[in-house]
């Protein structure tokens, strides 16, 4: 999340269905004739009624505001000044959908839980039942709108009905965004790993880190450093995300050798965007490494040359050299009923890597593994190897085992993008995590749990989370 100043010009305010529990008023922070004031004609889509460009974006806010007013329960108004402008990243002007946090963090007010803590200021007023700082808005947010011009493949979808196809669902980014500013946010600067005044936000409560045993606050500045690259060592142990995320999550599925020496191995895999979805029914057979080009090279960028070996099997793959849909296209003409590559040891922190690309002619289903899995596979294979995709009930994806969800943690660090967010290994995808997903639907999963953990006031409706499924678009 960047922080960032907006400039004033318009103001007006979000209505919010009977039912809300808290008032979340939107102030217009765009030029006349640009962002939410765009006048270009647009058609009707997906339930949004809305005949301009600025109107479209508008109602979108409205109906995110209206979720989130209904979930959260202030006697305080929520204020988010808003912008709707270009954001260039890196010279990219297509990567940052949306941005937003908290305007601003408080310690030591009236009514607060624990004392030498750091709120985001819109729960800070929950807790206390009074604006703390009544000239100041609580969430400052912008979103791209570049989105809508011709330099972007990709652009927003303005509908409700999560039709989106090949773009991007505005009303999911807005969810996504305002849930940091409503709190999923920090004060640490996670390159030192220094707290402001070396007081922790409220956020660092939860952060435990599964190697010392330590939560954020318990660290000094090193330790939260080191930490904050903690690939799948970094969980969130606030209970009420604990209690519902056996609700939300699927249990972890995980890929099985067996035969060959040994006894029967078990290895975390990524998955594609192309083909059949991985299942353990779709996913089990013989393992044959395959071979192309002048039948040394493994790394299936060619036409296979050991095909009738490949045939009615799953073949084994190496990363590198062409796009990973050339290599499942390449199996799939093979005769292979699956396809498994192995990473090329690049700097993926030990994690199996998520496939891209697209090809509606690939059927098969494609996964990967870490190349030091695969070397393992590799060796099983003279004597005989079946690989099957087994679930673990005991296990749930997304968390470690003993129920924490693990939060995103590279190890590179990933600025805005590292700590403050749900680990990609979730399954289905959450609101929460780093990257926008094209299966998200309307609902904030357990975003709402993790306010919850925070101190955040629920709504009277305390039942399940609302929704199991995010978003990505990295």
């Amino acid at each position: 999340m960047k922080r960032f100043v907006s400039i004033l010009l318009l103001s007006f305010a979000i209505a919010s269905p009977l039912w809300a529990k808290t008032k979340i008023t939107i102030v217009n922070a765009d030029a006349a004739g640009t962002g939410f004031n765009d006048s270009t004609p647009a058609t009707p889509v997906g339930g949004n009624s809305g005949t301009t460009l600025g109107q479209q974006r508008l109602n979108a806010f409205q109906r995110a505001a209206d979720i989130w007013g209904g979930l959260l329960n202030s006697s305080v108004g929520i204020i988010v000044n808003a912008k709707f402008a270009p954001i260039t990243s890196g010279g990219n002007a297509c990567n940052i959908l949306g941005q937003a946090g908290p305007s601003t963090f408080l310690a030591n007010f009236a009514g607060a839980p624990k004392q030498n803590v750091w709120y985001p200021i819109a729960l800070a007023n929950a807790l206390t039942g009074q604006d703390l700082q009544p000239s100041k808005a609580d969430i400052n947010a912008q979103f791209n709108a570049a989105l809508d011009g011709s330099t972007c493949s990709f652009h927003w979808y303005y509908g409700f009905d999560g039709n989106h196809g090949g773009n991007v669902d505005l009303l999911v980014v807005l969810l996504h965004e305002l849930g940091h500013g409503f709190g999923i946010a920090g004060t640490t600067d996670l390159t030192s790993g220094a707290d402001d005044q070396n007081m922790p936000s409220v956020h660092e409560l939860h952060t435990l880190d599964t190697v010392s045993g330590l939560h954020w606050d318990q660290m000094t500045d090193d330790q939260r450093r080191t930490s904050a690259l903690g690939t799948r060592t970094l969980v969130w142990d606030g209970p009420s995300t604990n209690t519902f995320g056996n609700d939300v999550l699927d249990k972890v599925t995980f890929l099985t050798i067996t035969g060959g020496a040994g006894p029967a191995q078990s290895f975390d895999f990524g998955t594609a965007s192309f083909g059949d979805p991985a299942t353990p029914a779709l996913f089990n057979g013989t393992v044959v490494a395959a071979t192309s080009g002048d039948g040394s090279a493994t790394d299936g960028c060619t036409a296979f040359t050991n095909g009738g070996a490949v045939s009615g099997r799953i073949a084994l793959v190496d990363r590198g050299n062409c796009n990973f849909t050339v290599k499942a296209a390449n199996a799939q003409a093979a005769g292979a009923r699956a396809l498994i590559v192995v990473d090329d040891g690049r700097a993926t922190c030990g994690v199996p890597p998520g496939m891209g690309g697209s090809d509606g002619s690939i059927t098969i289903p494609t996964i990967s593994v870490t190349q030091p899995d695969g070397t393992a596979i590799r060796n099983r294979l003279a004597t005989g190897a079946t690989a099957a995709l087994r679930v673990d009930p005991s296990t749930m994806a997304g968390a470690n085992n003993t129920g924490h969800l693990k939060l995103y943690a590279p190890c590179t660090l990933e600025q805005g993008s590292s700590v403050f967010h749900w680990d990609v290994s979730a399954t289905p995808n959450l609101l929460m995590e780093p990257a926008i997903n094209d299966d998200l639907g309307h609902g904030v999963d357990l975003t709402i749990n993790q306010l919850i953990d925070m101190g955040w006031p629920r709504s009277a409706d305390d039942g399940p989370p609302s929704g199991r499924r995010a978003l990505r678009r990295h």
